[in-house]
């Protein structure tokens, strides 16, 4: 029996990883991980992509600083 997934492998730093996961984690009973590769590299559901660059987005706002002049 043969399963196929639509998704879209990710490249990402180590603790940005880190961050995918706990957000993964966050999202049961709709879990989008569909494998944890290796210390750089997860595979995720299509669906979910726009998800994460969302909640990246977030974040970087979150933690960015712009001086004013």
């Amino acid at each position: 029996m043969v399963n196929l997934l639509r998704g879209v492998l990710i490249t990402c730093d180590i603790p940005m990883k880190q961050f995918i996961l706990k957000l993964d984690e966050d999202q049961a009973p709709n879990r989008f991980v569909i494998a944890n590769l290796d210390e750089t590299h997860l595979f995720i559901q299509s669906w979910a992509l726009k998800l994460v660059q969302d909640k990246l987005e977030e974040l970087y706002e979150e933690n960015y600083y712009q001086p004013e002049y």
